[in-house]
This record gives C-alpha cells, structure tokens and sequence, in this order.
C-alpha cells in the first residue's frame, strides 16, 4: 500500500491529507480553526502531487474542525475547485459533527457545481461506509476525457 501524507499545521488549525493510490482515495483531516487559507493550502498542495489524480475519490472530515469562512471564503474556495487542475471527477464525501459545517460544505458543493457528486455525513464511519460501498461506481456526469480525434491530413486535389 502506498501513502503520501502531508501535513501541514499553524498555531490555530491543522490539516492534513493522504493519498491512498490501492484505493484510490484521498483523505483530508481537519481540526482546530480552519479559515480559507488552510484550505487553500491543502487544495493546491494535492493538485500538485504526484500521487493526486483527479479520479480519486475523496474524503474529508470535519468533524474535530471550527470552519471560519464567509460566504465570500466559500466562493473563492469553489472557484478554485472548478479550476482544471484542482478539479476531482471522483465523489466528494464530508464528514461534519454540526450545522455550520453542513451548511458551508452545501454552498461549496453547489458553487464549484458539484452537487451531483457531494454526500454529507454526521460521521466520519457514515462517510466512509458510504463510500467504501460506492467507490466502484462513477458519480452521476462523470464523465472519462473525451478521446482527441486527430483531424485527417489535407490533401492537395490539383
């Protein structure tokens, strides 16, 4: 089994993930205070490894964490999902233990126009239960990249 973990903390939040490349899943841990550059940090550190793939279904748990975002954090947080390169195709799953979280997860998932594949548990075993039961089926519009058709050659007809 191969992992790639990153962690990344400051004096007021921590947040970390893993990248599980067997199951392909990758799993986010928050707790403490997060405000929108935790999340961004996370976010664009994934993009960038090399064990990330957009395929990947993912996972993160809020439960042990106080989100301090406005809805203008949520925004340009769900911007940055729909970003190609930050963009999953996978599920999104989220494990949150109260309201404020379900909301801001809700306004996440309709604004980066994920709605169709975000499911939201009070748990983190509700979530992984859940996903661990449908991780073999593609969430509804995903779609695999379109083949490129090469284009036939000219030909001259003089």
């Amino acid at each position: 089994m191969k992992f790639l973990t990153t962690d990344y903390s400051s004096t007021v939040s921590v947040g970390r993930y893993r990248i599980d490349t067997d199951r392909r899943m990758r799993i986010e841990e928050y707790q403490g205070k997060v405000g929108l550059a935790d999340l961004r940090s996370i976010v664009s550190a994934m993009a960038s490894d090399p064990c990330w793939s957009p395929d990947y279904h993912g996972l993160v748990d809020f439960t042990k964490a106080e989100l301090e975002l406005s809805a203008n954090d949520v925004l340009r947080l769900a911007l940055m999902l729909r970003q190609e390169e930050n963009r999953s195709r996978g599920w999104l799953v989220f494990a949150v233990s109260n309201s404020v979280a379900y909301g801001v997860v809700r306004m996440l998932g309709y604004w980066s126009r994920n709605t169709d594949r975000f499911r939201i548990f009070q748990s983190r075993e509700e979530a992984e239960d859940w996903l661990e039961r449908h991780a073999s089926n593609h969430p509804p519009g995903f779609r695999e990249l379109p083949e490129v058709v090469q284009p036939a050659p000219l030909r001259s007809v003089v």
